[in-house]
């Protein structure tokens, strides 16, 4: 098996995971990108996926890196399997490269590109591996190396698209993130919902609007985000204290 990036390099390596911005995870990560492929710029995109809800991880992870310049690798981290039987699995989607446990987190970049490739890599680093951090000691390396060379190391065989799913719902009609301003991202495209349909949340009803100022303070709307996610806000207020709302939170679409 060989395929190679569009470039000599990737133009970005980027880290999406559930380790969240006060632990050491981050930095780890980034040293061991550093080692493997020092040219390449690194960026941490999102630390602050839900965790260990890898269904959450798997919306967010398509809706936030849809912008990434052609050719770039995401190391995607949500695995509450570390350590266990899943595998590591490398995906092509669209002109981006993902590496990540092969546990459902790409099912949502796969079956929503237009162009995929997918791949289980069984090669390891050498040196000892610590059965609770593969984001630093088996992902890591395999990010790094595969944006300096736009090769996935080998050995490393075809995997199936439809193996990639687990399970992983699409759409996911629930709150998959609160962001800091209390607003509710769900887990499904504002695309594919009309615009005069109107949703239910904590028995309250309400429709849409494209923008805050467009409805008064203190007022609910849904509205399709800057990341094409569907989401609910309060227009100068906090969503998820009005509706008591938290990730898992179920949302019901009334025509």
């Amino acid at each position: 098996m060989r395929t190679t990036l569009d470039r000599d390099r990737a133009p970005l390596l980027a880290l999406f995971s559930d380790f969240g911005t006060t632990g050491p995870y981050v930095g780890q990560v980034m040293a061991v990108w550093a080692a493997e492929a020092p040219t390449v710029p690194r960026i941490e995109l999102f630390s602050q996926s839900p965790a260990f809800d890898v269904e959450a991880g798997a919306h967010l992870l398509h809706a936030f890196t849809r912008r990434l310049p052609r050719g770039s690798v995401v190391e995607a981290v949500v695995d509450p399997g570390v350590g266990g039987a899943r595998g590591v699995a490398v995906v092509q989607a669209d002109g981006l490269w993902f590496v990540a446990p092969d546990n459902g987190l790409l099912a949502i970049v796969a079956v929503r590109a237009a162009a995929c490739r997918a791949w289980r890599v069984d090669w390891l680093p050498e040196g000892e591996i610590s059965q609770t951090f593969h984001g630093r000691d088996v992902f890591a390396p395999i990010a790094g190396r595969l944006a300096r060379s736009g090769v996935p190391p080998e050995p490393a065989s075809p995997l199936a698209l439809a193996d990639l799913a687990h399970g992983i719902a699409d759409p996911a009609v629930r709150v998959v993130l609160v962001d800091p301003f209390g607003n509710l991202m769900i887990g499904m495209r504002a695309s594919s919902v009309p615009r005069e349909a109107r949703l239910e949340i904590a028995g309250e009803v309400f429709g849409y609007a494209p923008r805050f100022e467009a409805v008064p303070p203190g007022e609910p709307f849904w509205y399709a985000n800057a990341n094409g996610l569907l989401e609910i806000a309060v227009n100068q207020g906090s969503a998820a204290r009005r509706f008591s709302a938290a990730v898992g939170t179920p949302v019901r679409i009334r025509a």
